[in-house]
């Protein structure tokens, strides 16, 4: 057996040792009241319980109930007792295990509770049955006992979920997340202090005031003065045990919802972090560990926004993809070979355009037709790299891969035609004269990644891909249409085009003639 398997074994073992503890706590504290009781009926179960043999018997019974409840714990235990010893390694029975870790404290509390329920009542039913014992006597006892119970029980939850927390929880649950696991029990941080109200203040004060009236029903026989003596301390008891109940709930509550508002807070403003919206803050009220988690919060809330603030910002300068892949660490810093299509849009007479225009034209102009030409590359998947001058470097296929790139990218540039068209429709109703480019588009092997200095690096393409698609966006000039692609990228749409063949032309840097074609539109 291996160091870890022994080790879960213990931990198991240890959820066994606190739940009997527990319970033999319960037993010994049942014991101690009845036996401190001052009351006839309880002084001859001590006369009972000391005569010869009968301890032996109250001890087989009491081993017997431990051993119950150990076989029920055992087999409530079972399922992360097959996972976490290896048995089975499923994802069905991790499940099955997580579950049931969650809700084990649950569920043996439970299970003792209804123990604490039966026991005493059967105990209560038979003094009654063979020891004469008065039916209300015997009621009184399994009451208090079946109360006891209820602390016992209680202590028995916080013992096994503190165990679970430290030990086992880790191991299910590494990335946390409990909330989201279906078919568990919850019990809110202002449940568990009403628990605690319950067990450490209203549970003794019963059971004072209910012992107390029982012995004061039993001074039938004693003086005149010791019943008014004993009443009167009973109304003292009872008083006070009443102010201090409504006060300890007063406080219960108070303390309870100090708590659970602050976490409420918190949990709200990490839901809203969750959903990008980042602006919102917790409003902290205390200088206690609470306050201190919702400085924290609000600090973290605040990185959080200004860190989206700077990608929303960095997405204008680089493209959103690029900006994605660039922080998810996915883009390769020494680059990568892909296989891509790259489209080139330059608009024609620039030169003349900027020596005939005021440079709040010109900018507001060129900031017009890169939105439009941006606009089209992305309604087909495409990314726009870099506007250099007049220019429009856009590339499908990287860094996000894309099946069709080469589909996309025509149809791109079809959509570009039509929104030049749309803004040149716009200028010349102001009174502007209208824009004409030429668009190139090849498809191959490009060299994709960051480039530049260790300081500054930028998202780039190179490559002879790279280069002959923008070769090829030079050639509409001598062709006269504006949209041209590589005889690699029409074999590539297979048709879905309507395309025209240029004749072969030689281009500078290529020792052989290019074949190109001119697309006019979707072939139907």
């Amino acid at each position: 057996m291996g160091p870890l398997m022994k080790t879960m074994k213990r931990h198991l073992i240890e959820f066994h040792l606190r739940t009997v503890g527990a319970n033999l706590v319960g037993f010994a504290t049942v014991a101690s009241l009845n036996a401190l009781t001052p009351h006839d009926v309880f002084r001859a179960q001590r006369h009972y319980l000391l005569q010869e043999g009968h301890q032996v018997f109250l001890l087989w019974v009491t081993l017997v109930v431990i051993l119950a409840a150990v076989a029920v714990q055992c087999r409530l235990q079972y399922p992360i007792h097959v996972y976490l010893t290896g048995k089975d390694a499923s994802s069905r029975a991790r499940l099955k295990a997580a579950r049931r870790l969650v809700n084990l404290p649950f569920l043996v509390s439970a299970g003792g509770l209804f123990m604490w329920f039966l026991l005493p009542a059967a105990v209560a039913s038979l003094l009654v049955l063979f020891q004469d014992v008065p039916v209300k006597i015997a009621l009184f006892a399994a009451l208090r006992a079946t109360i006891v119970g209820l602390v016992s029980s209680t202590l028995s939850f916080f013992l096994l979920e503190e165990h679970a927390r430290n030990r086992l929880v880790p191991l299910l649950y590494p990335e946390g997340k409990l909330t989201l696991m279906p078919g568990t029990v919850k019990l809110p941080v202002l449940g568990r202090i009403r628990i605690l109200y319950v067990t450490g203040t209203l549970v003794p004060m019963i059971i004072l005031l209910a012992t107390y009236l029982l012995v004061l029903k039993g001074m039938e026989g004693a003086t005149l003065e010791a019943r008014i003596f004993a009443r009167e301390m009973f109304y003292f008891t009872g008083f006070l045990s009443l102010v201090f109940l409504m006060i300890a709930f007063r406080l219960t509550h108070l303390v309870g919802r100090s708590i659970s508002d602050p976490v409420k807070n918190i949990m709200r403003s990490v839901k809203a972090a969750r959903q990008g919206r980042f602006h919102l803050r917790i409003q902290v009220v205390s200088n206690d560990e609470i306050g201190a988690l919702g400085d924290a919060a609000n600090e973290m809330m605040a990185g959080l926004e200004e860190r989206e603030f700077i990608k929303d910002l960095f997405g204008k300068y680089v493209a959103p993809e690029v900006r994605d892949e660039i922080l998810s660490g996915r883009i390769p810093l020494d680059g990568e070979r892909r296989r891509a299509t790259v489209l080139f849009a330059d608009l024609r007479g620039f030169t003349a355009y900027v020596e005939a225009h005021p440079p709040e034209e010109v900018i507001h102009g060129m900031r017009s037709y890169f939105s439009a030409m941006d606009q089209a590359v992305r309604a087909h998947g495409g990314l726009v790299l870099q506007y250099v001058g007049d220019e429009v470097e856009a590339v499908f296929g990287v860094p996000l891969p894309l099946e069709d790139h080469a589909q996309r990218a025509v149809a791109a540039s079809l959509l570009m035609r039509q929104a030049l068209k749309r803004l040149n429709r716009q200028r010349e109703s102001a009174g502007l004269a209208p824009f004409s480019h030429g668009v190139g588009i090849h498809t191959g092997e490009v060299l994709a990644g960051n480039m530049g200095s260790e300081a500054r690096l930028s998202y780039a393409l190179i490559g002879d891909t790279v280069n002959l698609a923008s070769r090829i966006q030079d050639l509409t000039k001598r062709f006269g249409c504006d949209v041209l692609a590589s005889a690699e990228t029409v074999a590539e749409v297979q048709g879905r085009f309507v395309t025209e063949a240029k004749p072969p032309v030689q281009v500078k840097g290529y020792s052989r003639p290019i074949q190109v074609y001119a697309v006019r539109g979707i072939a139907f």
